[in-house]
């Protein structure tokens, strides 16, 4: 029996009776597994491409709704691409994106609440992108025979991001300008003489250069290498007011230049060359951060799309940071009613950087100054020593503020946002380190009609006023503002001068020999109290008048005594971009 088995076995492994049907049940196992991975896959496949280019469309349509990015993401999803709502989801983050070529892509971007690696604090009002994530789905066909679900989940991402530059100047007084006081203002901050006509500063206005294009000629004149070093190295490095100068003359002889390039030109060189081995630190004159990581020549300027920076504030920028710390005198005769002249000093303390390239959260800071006139009046008062009266004034200014608000690159909506804060003001009457300084002496018979005419009482000015630093306020520019070179102000308070008027205490003092102020008083009080009083008069009279003077000197060096004006020189969102 055992071996009969064992016959039997041996006859049916050696039978290959039915080998093919076996073979074939195997091999169409195969195809239909082939079969699944190639229709299954290249389903997906063909879904994840389409579901990722609707992706892509929601993140560049949702970046141009920043404030309503859900919304707008869903519509493009669901609504235009015809996508499942019930079967998908999608949600749309607003990100800070830094266009760090140092960092890998996915890193290149920062959530709300985070610090960006530029430094920035990421929160709503500065955000350039958007992260639109999908869930969606895709059906299986043979995969399902192998126990596979009936449907694939799908994820795609995709991040869109924008630039948004803007140039501009906070302090900038361009209308009240006057040639003769600015040069002698400037010409004393560079170390020499300016002779620049009203024509020269009307067009050194009126001009503007594209800021990439100035900073890559810079760049080359200060020896930094293209394609490896930053912009941030530039800003950095110290150059020559000579290298500053070859750089804004090679821009002005370009095609970007806008305004009355061949008098500005001019202008600056004569104002400039005879300083040209002074030394400029450049990040104390322009600023430029969104820049700072990206490598020299990387950025190319696009026709109808450069950003300009004015060809005055590179003047003043240079001339306040070279005359840093330096008392600078001026003058002028004036002949406006009683004010006959003024003459004085100014002292610039930190000087301003012009923002060449910002972004939100970008900030400038105006000049401190320190200014000491003296303005020359005529009273008219019989019983004065000397009618024509000599006026000190001392001012101190601290810097203000302006940083960039908002930038919503939103059809028909502002173009900038400028967030101000004014300097602190502090003017009185003396100088520096006298607060009563003597302005006249009156002079009165002690016995009338028959004594003779002796010098009685010296009298002295007090008084001053303080203005502190203003509360934020909110500067809005469109893009005709920017057009047309509108300037906007902002004021912590009423006019400086005038408080000051109304801050004066005249204060008498009897000379030697003439016994208690109440003596004098009891004698010639009615004289005193009407010579003072006209005395006071005179002087406020010309308050007005000085306030006008002064706005000349300060706008040389682009301060406003207890304001700000502000002026956006150019504002840019390019097209959005696909970053991830």
């Amino acid at each position: 029996m055992l071996q009969a088995t064992k016959s039997w076995m041996l006859r049916f492994a050696r039978n290959d009776a039915g080998v093919i049907s076996v073979m074939g049940a195997m091999a169409l196992m195969l195809a239909l597994a082939v079969t699944m991975i190639v229709v299954d896959t290249g389903a997906m496949l063909s879904a994840k491409r389409s579901q990722q280019a609707a992706t892509d469309a929601a993140a560049l349509g949702a970046v141009r709704q920043l404030d309503n990015a859900q919304a707008t993401a869903e519509e493009i999803l669901f609504t235009l691409n015809s996508f499942d709502s019930n079967a998908s989801t999608a949600t749309a983050r607003p990100v800070y994106f830094v266009a760090d070529p140092s960092r890998a892509p996915d890193q290149r971007y920062f959530e709300i609440g985070e610090t960006a690696s530029d430094g920035t604090l990421v929160d709503m009002s500065n955000v350039n992108a958007v992260r639109v994530t999908m869930l969606g789905e895709s059906p299986t066909y043979f995969a399902r025979l192998f126990g596979f679900d009936e449907m694939t989940r799908i994820e795609t991402f995709a991040v869109a991001a924008f630039t948004k530059h803007v140039s501009f100047s906070a302090g900038t007084r361009l209308a009240s300008l006057e040639a003769g006081i600015a040069n002698q203002v400037l010409g004393g901050l560079l170390g020499t003489t300016l002779n620049l006509s009203l024509i020269d500063y009307n067009a050194l206005a009126d001009t503007t250069i594209d800021a990439l294009s100035f900073l890559d000629a810079l760049a080359i004149r200060a020896g930094l290498e293209a394609g490896s070093d930053t912009y941030g190295d530039l800003l950095g490095t110290t150059v020559t007011a000579g290298q500053l100068l070859d750089a804004a003359i090679e821009v002005l002889n370009g095609e970007t230049a806008e305004g009355n390039p061949s008098v500005a030109k001019v202008a600056l060189q004569s104002a400039l060359a005879p300083v040209q081995n002074g030394s400029i630190p450049v990040d104390r004159i322009l600023g430029a951060t969104p820049y700072s990581d990206r490598v020299i020549g990387s950025v190319q300027t696009i026709p109808g799309s450069t950003i300009p920076i004015g060809v005055l504030d590179l003047l003043t920028g240079t001339a306040t940071l070279l005359g840093e710390g330096k008392a600078v005198g001026f003058g002028t005769n004036v002949n406006i009613g009683s004010l006959a002249s003024v003459n004085g000093t100014i002292r610039v303390g930190a000087p301003m950087a012009h923002m060449a390239v910002g972004k939100v959260g970008d900030s400038v800071e105006t000049s401190q100054v320190e200014v000491q006139i003296t303005a020359v009046i005529n009273t008219g008062i019989a019983n004065l020593v000397n009618s024509q009266i000599s006026l000190p004034i001392y001012i101190e200014t601290a810097s203000g503020l302006a940083t960039v608000g908002d930038i919503p690159c939103a059809p028909g909506s502002t173009v900038v946002g400028l967030r101000a804060q004014t300097g602190a003001v502090l003017a009185r009457y003396g100088t520096a380190t006298d607060t009563q300084p003597h302005i006249a002496t009156i002079q009165a018979q002690l016995i009338p009609f028959i004594g003779p005419v002796v010098q009685v009482l010296n009298v002295r000015a007090t008084g001053e006023v303080s203005i502190g630093q203003g509360g934020e306020q909110y500067a809005n520019f469109t893009q005709s503002d920017i057009d047309n070179k509108t300037v906007r102000s902002v004021s912590s308070g009423p006019s400086v001068l005038a408080g000051l008027g109304n801050a004066l205490d005249p204060q008498l003092q009897v000379l030697p020999g003439f016994g208690l102020i109440s003596d004098v008083l009891d004698i010639i009080g009615d004289l005193v109290s009407g010579v003072t009083t006209s005395l006071v008069t005179a002087i406020v009279g010309v308050l007005t008048p000085l306030d006008t003077v002064l706005d000349t000197v300060l706008a040389a060096v682009g301060i406003k005594l207890g304001a700000m004006d502000m002026i956006v020189h150019g504002a840019k969102c390019h097209a959005p971009v696909l970053v991830r």
